[in-house]
């Protein structure tokens, strides 16, 4: 069974990760400054291909 996800979905899973990324950068409890950069990066990662998934449709 294949899922897929419809321009609607993708936009607001972009604006949760946005939210995610304003938490995580705002977070001032992580062990190291490295770490704090490391997760940053993970969720730009992750909305960059959100962003062109979105371009794709």
């Amino acid at each position: 069974m294949e899922t897929k996800l419809s321009r609607t979905d993708l936009l607001m899973i972009l604006e949760s990760l946005k939210y995610t990324k304003y938490t995580f950068e705002n977070y001032q409890k992580y062990p190291s400054y490295e770490y704090k950069i490391k997760r940053v990066n993970e969720i730009n990662d992750i909305i960059i291909k959100i962003e062109d998934l979105l371009k794709k449709l």
